[in-house]
């Protein structure tokens, strides 16, 4: 079965990008090419004028499913810990360097836990520490905050951004969800269902930084927001009747 049909995308250094469409249409397949974790039947990807065959070494793929990315018989701090034992840290600094990137995700208090001590949300702050750790310069999120409740998603969007504006990352994200495309992006690519092609690309005019209550209520937000459900709802289908 064909997943991409013809789909280019460029993303400019620093951007902030988000992959909008229906669910199965292929975003997960595309990020994971983008990532070098999948082989294209066509085609190539390339990062800083390479191209990619394997995970780039300044590359960082944030799974949805944050429980099993961590290491459940590390502690919290260990698993940080990871990242820089990965990228040649001696182990006398490893710790202290750790319990910064914790700090910064608000978990200092939490770095001799283990991840089944945590919350969902808490989780997902030590998987994002982790890929700090690693010191990307692109991170690639697979609709990361799918799995925790509607307040700790609001936190954690909101975190993600701080940490995108502070340390220059380039970022794309992979979402159905059209508010957290809207409300974090700088770009949205719209795929159509599969075989998925880009059916539309909007530029996200939206004053940052972004407050999680108040940019919401803009009219502009409100405006594009409109438009990408008009556009996701207009598919086939979408919209018919028939026996539930």
């Amino acid at each position: 079965m064909v997943a991409l049909d013809d789909v280019s995308l460029d993303v400019r250094p620093g951007e902030f990008v988000a992959i909008l469409g229906p669910s199965g249409c292929g975003k997960s397949t595309l990020l994971q090419i983008m990532a070098g974790l999948m082989p294209a039947s066509a085609g190539e990807v390339k990062l800083d004028g390479h191209a990619v065959f394997g995970p780039p070494p300044k590359l960082i793929y944030l799974f949805q499913q944050y429980a099993k990315s961590l290491f459940p018989w590390r502690s919290v701090v260990r698993n940080v810990e990871f990242a820089l034992q990965s990228r040649g840290v001696q182990r006398a600094a490893r710790r202290g360097q750790a319990l910064e990137y914790l700090k910064v995700v608000g978990l200092d208090g939490f770095a001799d836990r283990y991840p089944w001590q945590l919350s969902g949300g808490m989780q997902q702050r030590v998987a994002i520490a982790r890929a700090l750790a690693a010191e990307p310069e692109v991170l690639l999120l697979d609709e990361p905050f799918s799995a925790v409740d509607a307040l700790t998603r609001l936190e954690l969007q909101a975190l993600v951004l701080d940490l995108w504006s502070r340390r220059k990352l380039t970022v794309v994200l992979v979402t159905h969800d059209v508010d957290e495309a809207v409300f974090m992006a700088d770009r949205i690519v719209m795929l159509s269902g599969r075989p998925a092609k880009v059916t539309k690309m909007r530029e996200v005019a939206i004053t940052r930084p972004r407050d999680p209550i108040t940019t919401r209520e803009d009219p502009d937000f409100l405006a594009l927001r409109h438009d990408l459900m008009a556009e996701l709802l207009a598919r086939p289908g979408v919209n018919e009747g028939g026996p539930l």
